[in-house]
């Protein structure tokens, strides 16, 4: 994989804010914040690693009452340092019908992770699926001593937009895409990647994922946007050791995914 300077830019829809200067002055700082990258450019982005026995995986959940299963998948299990790996999770209806269900509040787990994960802790997939980065291997059994995720998206000072948390959600029969007409999401996926802020000009930022996870961020204070790119020095490649992806969707769904760091 290619250093994190190639994974540097960032894809998707954007939503645009800008915070003006007082009248007197002219400059106007516009960020512009990435939501998350379409499955094809995920998949079109994920090249081979070939590094010793690294290999794709996929890892999945038992199927729910419901018909659904929580699955996520990745490009590599092993990875060298400042390489990337790739991951994307995703929710299915396995059955041969449509499947309606009507949702309660929030996971409390996803609605944590977000602000983990995503600048303004915006999660595209509406919060009906989450995840959260750990160092170290664990599993249910000893998750609760894995202490905070790692901070993937730094925090910075921006506008940010909301996304409503939906009460009524449907699949389409064997199938990870909705049923639900005009819906603002075709499916319930998301991929795991290491976020930043990189200084398009002198007043515009591009805030949001890039195309790979190969490291995560060391402060949760508010960084400037010019100290949130990954040349920063709260930016941290990922050390040798394994690492461990719990993703959780909204029926109570989880699954453990490793990778090493060689």
């Amino acid at each position: 994989m290619g250093s994190a300077d190639k994974e540097s830019e960032t894809t998707g829809s954007r939503v645009s804010s800008s915070n003006k200067t007082p009248i007197f002055a002219t400059a106007i700082i516009v960020v512009v914040i990435v939501l998350g990258a379409s499955s094809s450019e995920f998949y079109s982005s994920a090249s081979p690693v070939n590094f010793r026995d690294s290999r794709p995986a996929s890892f999945s959940s038992p199927v729910s009452p419901l018909g659904l299963r929580l699955i996520v998948a990745m490009n590599a299990t092993a990875i060298p340092r400042y390489g990337a790996v790739k991951m994307r999770m995703e929710v299915d209806n396995t059955l041969v019908h449509t499947v309606s269900t009507a949702l309660g509040q929030i996971d409390a787990n996803i609605s944590d992770w977000n602000h983990y994960d995503f600048f303004c802790g915006i999660n595209i997939a509406e919060s009906l699926v989450g995840f959260a980065l750990f160092k170290g291997d664990y599993s249910p059994t000893n998750i609760s001593r894995a202490g905070s995720p790692l901070q993937l998206a730094p925090i910075v000072m921006t506008t940010c937009s909301v996304f409503p948390y939906p009460d009524k959600i449907s699949f389409k029969p064997m199938s990870d895409l909705l049923a639900t007409p005009n819906g603002p999401r075709a499916g319930i996926a998301l991929n795991v990647t290491s976020e930043q802020c990189a200084s398009l000009s002198p007043t515009i930022h591009k805030c949001g994922p890039s195309t790979g996870l190969f490291g995560y961020w060391t402060t949760r204070t508010i960084l400037s946007l010019d100290g949130a790119s990954f040349q920063s020095p709260y930016f941290q490649y990922f050390l040798p050791g394994v690492y461990t992806l719990v993703a959780a969707d909204a029926w109570g769904q989880a699954v453990y995914a490793h990778f090493d760091v060689l």
